[in-house]
């Protein structure tokens, strides 16, 4: 039922993306995250972000600046299917997207955001699972843009190919909840295909392709966004006193 609800909210919200005008746009998002088993159940999480965007009249996605950021986790594993995370500090440096006009990009802004998530992986059958997530992110930016809160909500299916090899497509609504008008309620939504390859057991690389419909805090535009993504995730373990 949960689910389904999610599913429902997700094509009033995509429905309602579709009537307005839009833009599109061409990024490629860079990831690298360095995790620290501290205990059983317990993880830290380092993270950091690069992405690139399309300039004047192209579509390089290698262009131009888009965002940086730096972001800390600490992840709790309640049981095999749930677990919880908080993410106590963040540090964005966000680039304004570029327009279809000519002249000089406006200065990026920069943003202090706060997290909290509950994650579920629940296998259906054989080599299927179901992913949830839902999340709560307070945004505190240095410019005219209202701080906000912002609530995600994930649903996707994951298959596991092999030991080494999965795949991932899942549907995640963004909503502003607190902090801005009626009209902004619809944040953006994203629309996901990954691919997920274990290169050991402390690495692995994660690629794939990311459909966005945005409509930005600033504007009444809805943007469409095309989006390849790259991350890599390297884990840490305490064994015997070091490091590993």
């Amino acid at each position: 039922m949960n689910g389904f609800k999610k599913m429902l909210v997700t094509a009033i919200g995509a429905g309602f993306a579709q009537t307005l005008p839009a833009q599109t746009h061409h990024n490629i998002w860079f990831r690298t995250t360095v995790s620290y088993q501290v205990s059983e159940k317990v993880k830290a999480d380092v993270e950091l972000q690069h992405r690139r965007q399309n300039g004047f009249e192209n579509d390089n996605m290698l262009d131009k600046n888009l965002m940086c950021s730096f972001r800390s986790w600490l992840h709790y594993q309640y049981n095999k299917h749930t677990g919880f995370s908080v993410s106590p500090f963040a540090y964005f440096t966000n680039y304004p997207i570029i327009q279809n006009v000519p002249g000089e990009p406006a200065k990026p802004f920069h943003e202090i955001r706060f997290a909290a998530a509950m994650d579920n992986r629940n296998k259906i059958m054989g080599k299927w699972g179901l992913l949830e997530r839902s999340a709560l992110e307070y945004r505190i930016p240095d410019n005219s843009i209202p701080r906000t809160l912002r609530l995600r909500s994930r649903l996707g299916l994951q298959y596991a190919a092999t030991s080494r090899l999965g795949l991932s497509v899942y549907d995640e609504l963004f909503c502003n909840i607190a902090g801005v008008s009626a009209s902004h309620f619809f944040d953006h939504n994203r629309i996901g295909l990954t691919f997920e390859y274990r290169i050991s057991p402390g690495m692995k690389l994660e690629a794939g392709y990311i459909y966005i419909s945005r409509l930005p805090l600033a504007e009444g535009i809805l943007r469409r966004e095309h989006n390849i993504m790259m991350n890599f995730t390297c884990q840490l373990k305490k064994r015997r006193g070091k490091l590993s």
